[in-house]
C-alpha cells in the first residue's frame, strides 16, 4: 500500500511538473508587477500635478464613490459595458486620491474615507449581481458578502488593536507568516470584476470562490494577529 501511494505521488508531481505552472505563475506575476508599477507611476505623476492645481484627495474619493454607485445602477439593468467603464473610473480615483493625498498631505479623516468608499463599493456590487439576477445570483451574492464582511471585520478589529499599540512601529501584519496580504480584496478583486462585467453568467461560481477566499483571509488575519500580538511580545518579553 505505501509503494502504491508513492508511486502515485510521483506521477502527480510529474504531471503537474509537465504542466510547468510554478513558470508560469512566475511569469505571470512579473509582467502583472511591470504594468503595475508603470501604472502606479504615471498615477503619481497625474495625482501630484491635481495636487499642484488645488484639487483635494477626499474630492476625487467622493467622485470615484459617485462614480462606483452608478457602477452599482448599471449591474443591476445588466447594463455591463457601461458597469465597467464606471468600475474602472472609479478605481482611477481610487488611484489619485492616494497619489494627490501623498503628494500634498495625508490625513487620518482622508485615510479612513478611503477605505470606507471602498467598502462600500464592492458591497455595492456585490449587491447589485444579487439585483440584477435574483434568483440566478442571489445564494452566490449572500456567500461572498459574507466572506467579504467577515475579512472586513477582522481588517478593522486589527487595525483597532494595531493603532492603540502604535502598531505602525511596532508591529508590520505583512511581516506575519500568517497573513494572506491582499488576497481577495485587492488588484485581483478588480479583475474578478471586469471579467464578471464581461461573462456575467460566471458570477455564480466566481461569487463564492471569491467568498470562499475572502473567509481564509479572515482566519489568516485571526492567526496573524495572535502571531503579532501575543507571540512577537512574548519573544521581546513584553
Amino acid at each position: 500500500m505505501k509503494e502504491y501511494f508513492r508511486i502515485l505521488k510521483q506521477k502527480v508531481q510529474d504531471f503537474w511538473g509537465k504542466l510547468q505552472i510554478r513558470q508560469w505563475s512566475v511569469r505571470l506575476m512579473g509582467m502583472s508587477r511591470t504594468i503595475y508599477a508603470k501604472a502606479y507611476n504615471k498615477i503619481n505623476v497625474a495625482g501630484t500635478y491635481l495636487g499642484q492645481i488645488g484639487i483635494s484627495a477626499n474630492a476625487v474619493s467622493w467622485i470615484g464613490f459617485i462614480i462606483g454607485v452608478f457602477a452599482v445602477n448599471f449591474i443591476a439593468m445588466e447594463m455591463y459595458g457601461w458597469a465597467l467603464l464606471a468600475i474602472l473610473l472609479n478605481r482611477l480615483c481610487d488611484g489619485l486620491d492616494g497619489a494627490i493625498a501623498r503628494s500634498t498631505k495625508v490625513t487620518d479623516f482622508g485615510v479612513f474615507l478611503d477605505a470606507a468608499l471602498d467598502y462600500i463599493f464592492y458591497g455595492g456590487v456585490i449587491f447589485a449581481f444579487a439585483l440584477a439576477r435574483p434568483a440566478e445570483n442571489g445564494l452566490a451574492a449572500a456567500c461572498m458578502l459574507f466572506g467579504f464582511a467577515a475579512a472586513g471585520c477582522a481588517m478593522l478589529a486589527y487595525s483597532v488593536i494595531a493603532y492603540k499599540n502604535h502598531a505602525d512601529q511596532q508591529l508590520n501584519l505583512d511581516h506575519s507568516p500568517f497573513y494572506l496580504g491582499g488576497l481577495a480584496q485587492g488588484s485581483e478583486t478588480l479583475v474578478a470584476l471586469m471579467i464578471l462585467c464581461l461573462f456575467p453568467g460566471w458570477f455564480p461560481v466566481m461569487a463564492i470562490f471569491l467568498g470562499v477566499l475572502s473567509l481564509i483571509k479572515a482566519f489568516s488575519l485571526i492567526v496573524a494577529a495572535y502571531y503579532n500580538f501575543v507571540i512577537v511580545p512574548f519573544r521581546k518579553g513584553k
